[in-house]
C-alpha cells in the first residue's frame, strides 16, 4: 500500500489602495505568461504563513506581516504521481506601503496591482481567479 503524499504551496495575497498585486510568470517557466501571486513551496521547518511571507520577500522584495489566511485549495497531481497539492493562501500586510516591488527577475518578467474584478482580463493561474472570486462574493454579502 502506498502512501499518499502531501505538497503544501502558500501564497500571499497583498493590497495596496483597494488593488492586489498580480505577478505575470515568465514564458518558457511553469504557467508562463499567467499571472500570479507570490508565493511557492513550504519548506521543512516553516508554516505556509512564514512561507507566504518568505516567498513575497524573495519574489518582491516586499517585507509583509501575515494575516489571516483567506483560502485553502486541494487537487490531485494530474501528471500521474501520487500527491495531494494544498495550495494556501494569506492575507499579508505590508510593512511599509511605500516601497516599490522588485521583481525577482528569474521568475516573473511584470507586475500589476488590479481589482479583484480583474477589469483588464489578464490570464490569472487557476487558484488566484477562484481566491478573488471567493473574495469577491464575501465583500458582496
Amino acid at each position: 500500500m502506498t502512501t499518499e503524499r502531501q505538497r503544501f504551496i502558500a501564497h500571499g495575497l497583498v493590497e495596496r489602495d483597494g488593488t492586489y498585486l498580480v505577478l505575470r510568470r515568465r514564458d518558457g517557466r511553469y504557467l508562463g505568461g499567467r499571472w500570479d501571486i507570490p508565493g511557492g513551496t513550504v519548506e521543512e521547518g516553516e508554516t505556509p504563513g512564514e512561507a507566504a511571507v518568505r516567498e513575497c520577500l524573495e519574489e518582491t522584495g516586499l517585507r509583509a506581516t501575515m494575516g489571516p489566511q483567506v483560502s485553502h485549495f486541494r487537487n490531485r497531481d494530474t501528471g500521474g504521481r501520487d500527491v495531494t497539492f494544498h495550495t494556501v493562501t494569506f492575507r499579508l500586510h505590508l510593512v511599509d506601503e511605500d516601497t516599490d516591488v522588485r521583481l525577482s527577475a528569474e521568475e516573473h518578467a511584470d507586475y500589476r496591482w488590479i481589482q479583484l474584478t480583474n477589469p483588464d482580463g489578464l490570464p490569472l493561474v487557476w487558484h488566484v481567479d477562484r481566491t478573488f472570486g471567493v473574495l469577491d462574493s464575501t465583500q458582496q454579502c
